[in-house]
C-alpha cells in the first residue's frame, strides 16, 4: 500500500509528536475491535450495505494530547474500476481540555487514507474536528475538510449527539447531523440515528441502531463532476448491529 502524505502533513505530524514526547510520560493506551453489519458514515454507505471489520487504538497523555488510528474495511461499489480501495485508515492527533466538571473540549486532526482508489481516483484527504461535551450526556461537534476526497472543494459536517444511561450497563443515544458535501458528492445529507447499547462487561458491548436520512439538497445532473462517479445515495431506514471488544 502506498500512503500519500503531502509536506504539510509531515510537518504537522512531526510537531505534534515532538510536543507529545516532551510532556509528562504518563499515558493511557486503549483500543477496540468491532464487527458491524454496515459502515454508514454521515448519511451514506462506505460498505455497500455489507458487513465490515473495524479497529481503533488510542494513546492519551496526561497533558490532554492524544493520538491513534482507526481502520475499517470498505466497499464503495466501484465495480469495474482498477485498484479499488478495500481498507480505510484514519490516523489522528488531538488535544482534550477540561473546561469544568461539566464541560470538556476536544480538537483534532485526522487524515483519511485508502489502500487504493475510489471510482478510479486517489481520494486521501485531511479533516479537522472540534468537539464540545456536556458530561457524558451531550456532544456537539463540527468538522471540516479543505479538500474533501481530493475533489478541490471544502466539506462541512455538524452533529449533535445525546446519550442517556438507563442502567449501569444499558444506554440509549441519538444523533442528528448535517453533512454538506454537495460540491464533492453531489448531495448534502441530513441524517439521524437512534439506538441502544448494552455492555456485558467493561470491555464488551453490543449495539443496535436505526439510521435514517434525506438528501437536503443536490446538484443538477448537468453540473455534477463527470470525471468522478462517486455520488452515494442517502441511507434510509436501515438497522445496523455491531459488537465491540475493547481493552
Amino acid at each position: 500500500m502506498k500512503i500519500r502524505l503531502n509536506c504539510l502533513n509531515h510537518i504537522f505530524l512531526w510537531l505534534l509528536l515532538n510536543l507529545a514526547n516532551s510532556v509528562n510520560c504518563y499515558a493511557e493506551l486503549s483500543g477496540n475491535l468491532t464487527g458491524t453489519t454496515d459502515y454508514i458514515w454521515r448519511g451514506y454507505f462506505k460498505s455497500d450495505g455489507k458487513p465490515v471489520a473495524q479497529a481503533n487504538i488510542d494513546y492519551e497523555f496526561k497533558s490532554g494530547i492524544y493520538l491513534g488510528s482507526f481502520a475499517s474495511t470498505v466497499n464503495f461499489a466501484d465495480h469495474g474500476f482498477e485498484n479499488r480501495s478495500t481498507a480505510e485508515f484514519r490516523p489522528y492527533l488531538g488535544f482534550a481540555y477540561k473546561l469544568s466538571d461539566d464541560w470538556r473540549f476536544n480538537t483534532a486532526w485526522t487524515r483519511y487514507l485508502y489502500d487504493g482508489k475510489i471510482f478510479g481516483q486517489v481520494a486521501d484527504y485531511n479533516e479537522f474536528y472540534f468537539y464540545s461535551h456536556f458530561r457524558d450526556l451531550l456532544t456537539i461537534n463540527l468538522n471540516f475538510s479543505e479538500n474533501s476526497y481530493q475533489q478541490n472543494h471544502m466539506s462541512l459536517n455538524t452533529e449533535i449527539t445525546g446519550r442517556y444511561p438507563i442502567t449501569d450497563s444499558i444506554e440509549i443515544s441519538s444523533t442528528l447531523g448535517y453533512n454538506k458535501q454537495k460540491k464533492v458528492l453531489g448531495y448534502d445529507y441530513l441524517y439521524w440515528t437512534s439506538g441502544l447499547t448494552v455492555y456485558f462487561s467493561r470491555n464488551i458491548g453490543i449495539d443496535a441502531r436505526y439510521y435514517g436520512g434525506i438528501h437536503a439538497s443536490s446538484r443538477k445532473e448537468d453540473i455534477l463532476y463527470p470525471h468522478w462517479e462517486f455520488h452515494p445515495h442517502v441511507v434510509d431506514n436501515r438497522i445496523v448491529f455491531s459488537i465491540s471488544v475493547g481493552f
